[in-house]
C-alpha cells in the first residue's frame, strides 16, 4: 500500500490524515474483492478505507442465508436484547414511541412488546422481512437513507448493531437526531477495538504470524463490519451530531457462539474442516468470550440537545 494513498485517507469520525494501512482483506460477497483496512491514530477506529455505497452493500446482504442466519445468531442475540429491554426501562418509560433502526428480522420490537412497550416503529433497508411484526408496530419504515422516518417524531431511537455497518455513520446519527424529539434518546451496542485486536494489529507486521492477524482481521472488519470504534471515537460521533449526556460502557458480547466464529472465520473461510471448530473451542474461548480479552462491544446512551 502506497504511503501517498494512505495519507489521502480521512478518518471518518473525527477527519484526521493521521491513518495508518493494517492489511487488505479478501470480500466474496459484492464487487469490490479487495478490502483495505486502516486505523486511525487520533481516535482509535478501525475502518474499511474502500468507497462502499448503499447498492453494494444491498448486494452483499443478499449473498446472504437470512434465515440461517439469524437461527445461528437468536440465542446470543436473546440476551444481549434482555439487556437492552434492561437499560431502557431505566431510561423511558413504558408508553416512549420507541422506533428500532436496523430491525432485521424484528426479534427485538417483539421483545420490546412482550416487556411492555407498546408505542413500537421499525425502520429496515428494502429487501428486509419484518412480517411478523406488522401487527406489532404502528408503522415500518423502509429505504435506505432514513428520509422517510418523520422529523422530531420519537422519544428513543435503538440501533442494535448497525452503527458498524453503514458508510457514513456521521450521515445515521445525524438522522437520528433530526428524527428525534428534543431531549429524546439515542441508545444502541455496536463493536469497540479490543486488546486483541491490537495485538492482531502487531501480528499483521510480523512475517508468517502476518496471516493469522488478518485472518482475525477479516472477521472484524469487511464488507458487512464496516467500522470498529472506539470509545473516544463514539464520543466525538455523538458530540458532532448534537447528542449530550453520553453514557459508555464497553463489555464482551458476541453475536454468535464461540464455535461458529470459530468454523467461519478461522475454518471454512481458508478452507480447512469445520468439524475441527469444537476441537479449537478451549484456547480461542478465553480470547473471544472474555472482557479481559474481548471487551468487544460498546453499549452507548445520549440524549438529544
Amino acid at each position: 500500500m502506497d504511503k501517498k494513498d494512505q495519507k489521502k485517507l480521512n478518518c471518518r469520525i473525527c477527519n484526521s490524515t493521521n491513518t495508518n494501512y493494517l492489511c487488505s482483506v479478501f470480500n466474496e460477497h459484492s464487487k469490490t474483492t479487495k478490502l483495505d483496512i486502516y486505523r486511525c491514530v487520533d481516535c482509535g477506529s478501525v475502518f474499511v478505507g474502500n468507497a462502499v455505497d448503499s447498492a453494494e452493500l444491498g448486494i452483499a446482504y443478499s449473498t446472504l442465508d437470512s434465515k440461517k442466519y439469524y437461527e445461528e445468531i437468536e440465542s446470543e442475540n436473546k440476551k444481549k436484547m434482555i439487556d437492552a429491554i434492561r437499560d431502557l426501562k431505566k431510561l423511558v418509560s413504558g408508553s416512549s414511541e420507541i422506533i428500532d433502526i436496523g430491525a432485521g428480522n424484528g426479534f427485538f420490537i417483539e421483545l420490546l412488546n412482550e416487556a411492555g412497550f407498546k408505542n413500537l416503529f421499525a425502520h429496515e433497508i428494502p429487501g428486509g422481512d419484518l412480517s411478523k411484526i406488522k401487527n406489532i408496530v404502528k408503522e415500518i419504515y423502509t429505504d435506505f437513507n432514513y428520509e422517510k422516518i418523520p422529523s422530531n417524531s420519537f422519544e428513543v431511537v435503538t440501533l442494535l448493531d448497525v452503527v458498524e455497518h453503514v458508510p457514513n455513520p456521521m450521515y445515521l446519527i445525524n438522522m437520528v437526531n433530526r428524527i428525534l424529539k428534543k431531549n429524546g434518546k439515542i441508545y444502541f451496542h455496536t463493536p469497540v477495538v479490543t486488546k486483541t485486536d491490537r495485538l492482531m494489529h502487531v501480528l499483521q507486521k510480523i512475517p508468517l504470524l502476518g496471516k493469522f492477524g488478518t485472518i482475525w482481521q477479516r472477521g472484524r472488519t469487511n464488507i458487512f463490519h464496516l467500522e470498529n470504534y472506539t470509545p473516544k471515537s463514539l464520543r466525538l460521533l455523538l458530540e458532532k451530531t448534537g447528542f449530550t449526556d453520553i453514557k459508555i460502557e464497553v463489555k464482551n458480547e458476541l453475536s454468535w457462539p464461540v464455535t461458529r466464529y470459530i468454523r467461519v472465520h478461522l475454518l471454512e473461510k481458508q478452507g480447512f474442516p469445520t468439524f475441527l471448530a469444537p476441537f479449537f473451542l478451549p484456547f480461542f474461548y478465553p480470547i473471544l468470550a472474555t472482557n479481559l480479552f474481548n471487551a468487544n462491544k460498546a453499549i452507548v446512551s445520549a440524549s438529544k440537545k
